[in-house]
């Protein structure tokens, strides 16, 4: 019983990690910082830049997830191939 849910741990912590550093990748990939707004402003002006800067956070914070997540992962594996032993 420990071994497979040691394992399957294992495995869902790797398919987040991996799904944290695509979405930080992919969410990451049509934005520019910092967020410019003409110097005559429609309302749709102001709309685009509070989207894009709510991406550019999203992306952020998917790429400090994946980070941590990157790291996670080793301690995660020496844990689970050290109770398997």
């Amino acid at each position: 019983m420990r071994k497979t849910l040691t394992r399957t741990v294992a495995v869902l912590a790797l398919s987040a990690g991996t799904l944290g550093i695509a979405g930080g990748v992919a969410s990451a990939d049509e934005l520019t910082a910092p967020v410019v707004v003409p110097s005559h402003p429609t309302g749709a002006d102001y709309v685009n830049a509070w989207n894009q800067s709510g991406a550019l956070l999203g992306a952020g914070a998917a790429g400090l997830i994946s980070s941590a997540w990157a790291g996670a992962i080793p301690s995660i594996i020496q844990g689970a191939a050290g109770s398997l032993g």
